[in-house]
């Protein structure tokens, strides 16, 4: 597996439940091509044991192919939702930093 997808999933594994970080967060911590969307490509292959629910766009959308199941575990854990179904990143926004 490529080092920068094992950095990328051992800063999702630190978020917290009930909170969120986005793409661009976690590119800016763990450099990769692309940014966010590099960040995008290792998501979707997540091993099963990294809460990648916790991972939303820079706008708070729910960008997964499963946005349903994403959108329920994220409320099932408290995240605060806006009317149109984003995450509210000014409350739900966990501050990402570098170890």
């Amino acid at each position: 597996m490529d080092a920068r997808f094992v950095a990328i999933y051992a800063i999702v594994a630190r978020i917290p439940e009930g909170k969120v970080s986005t793409y661009g967060a976690i590119a800016r911590v763990i450099p990769v091509p692309r940014g966010a969307r590099g960040v995008g490509w290792a998501m979707a292959r997540c091993p099963a044991n990294v809460p990648w629910w916790r991972v939303v766009s820079a706008t708070g959308r729910v960008t997964s192919p499963n946005a349903h199941i994403q959108s329920e575990l994220l409320m099932n854990e408290g995240v605060a939702m806006r009317d149109n179904g984003f995450v509210d990143l000014t409350i739900a926004r966990w501050a990402l930093q570098a170890d």
